[in-house]
């Protein structure tokens, strides 16, 4: 619709509405024009105006529902559903949105209930299966949560979400393997989706298969070469291997291709001190600081690091700053004192010696 046209439009509908105010069609045309614009504040003046004067208006009711849903108030959201369930007993989107919408709240009972509602109008619909498989996932109660998204994929089994969350309920239970089979089927449904191949390389490797597992990685890397967290993933592996060269060569090419994010930086100061490159360990997480300086974790990786290299004093400073940056962190707090003592220990032990001598 041009703007010139849907403006003419706009102003002749809110004409026909003072002119005739009992007339709801007017309202639901021009509420219509502007959620299609996304306008969704002028949407719900016009719908509340409605309301006014046909307080049970379903349309209404139900779209200012999905409004505020969209809008994150689901409180605001459930009132209007409900108001519309009372009117319509047998409507399952209604009862489905309730659902969405209590679970967006973290009221389990509350939206189980309704989503029962739902499924008692349409055994069939997988969509209910999978939310009430996310609503036990949520609670961690991934038994559950399997036998429902199973269930949504007995009805549909081209739908390639419930694949993807019930393999990362399977990685979860340290399943591995079946995780992998159930990524690949994803992928199978949506070849062109780079983060499933990445889920299929993780899964493998978790499940030792790095001969596949590197394959898949060295896939997306080809195919998205700029994709800094595959880079990341890889090198992760590659270490779980064994393979520390190659795990530092693709933690520099994430840190190449963009420089400042943080977390191949951290990652590859963890490898060094795994690795006892202590001096190495110290100049990355040092790069780290330079890219945040309010840190805390950053600090503390820091400091642990001079310990190792015997350098206390430093290390003190540097637990020191990190506390400040998070004074509610007590076990910064513990080692902070740990390392305290023992410099005055080591200090006094020196001061003794030399008086000795």
């Amino acid at each position: 619709m041009e703007a010139e046209n849907k403006n003419q439009i706009i102003k002749n509908l809110i004409k026909s509405i003072v002119d005739n105010p009992n007339n709801s069609d007017n309202y639901i045309k021009l509420a219509n024009i502007y959620l299609a614009d996304n306008e969704y504040d002028r949407a719900i003046g016009v719908y509340e105006s409605l309301l006014q004067f046909e307080s049970s208006n379903y349309i209404a009711l139900t779209n200012l529902g999905s409004i505020y849903f969209c809008k994150y108030d689901f409180k605001k959201a459930i009132n209007y559903y409900s108001r519309a369930a009372s009117l319509d007993v047998d409507n399952f989107s209604v009862f489905y949105n309730l659902g969405n919408a209590y679970a967006e709240l973290g009221d389990f009972k509350q939206s189980m209930s309704n989503y029962i509602k739902a499924l008692n109008m349409d055994k069939n619909n997988y969509k209910v299966y999978s939310a009430i498989a996310m609503l036990y996932q949520d609670r961690e109660n991934y038994e559950e949560a399997l036998r429902y998204y199973e269930k949504a994929l007995a009805i549909d089994n081209k739908v390639p979400e419930n694949y993807i969350n019930l393999a990362f309920i399977l990685m979860k239970m340290s399943r591995n393997s079946e995780a992998a089979e159930n990524f690949k089927k994803a992928l199978s449904l949506d070849s062109d989706n780079f983060k499933y191949i990445l889920f299929c390389a993780n899964a493998l490797s978790a499940a030792k298969n790095y001969t596949e597992a590197n394959s898949y990685f060295d896939k997306i890397i080809k195919e998205k070469p700029k994709y800094y967290q595959s880079y990341l993933c890889y090198a992760i592996s590659k270490y779980e291997q064994g393979n520390l060269d190659d795990a530092i060569n693709l933690y520099q090419k994430a840190i190449e291709i963009n420089p400042s994010a943080k977390n191949a930086y951290i990652l590859l100061g963890n490898l060094y001190f795994s690795d006892k490159k202590y001096e190495e360990a110290a100049e990355v997480y040092k790069k780290v600081l330079e890219i945040e300086p309010a840190d805390s974790n950053v600090y503390t990786l820091l400091g642990n690091t001079y310990v190792m290299l015997k350098d206390l004093r430093s290390a003190i400073s540097l637990y020191k700053q990190a506390i400040d940056i998070d004074s509610d962190n007590d076990e910064i707090k513990l080692v902070y004192i740990e390392i305290v003592q023992e410099f005055i220990k080591n200090n006094t032990l020196d001061e003794n010696t030399n008086n000795a001598a």
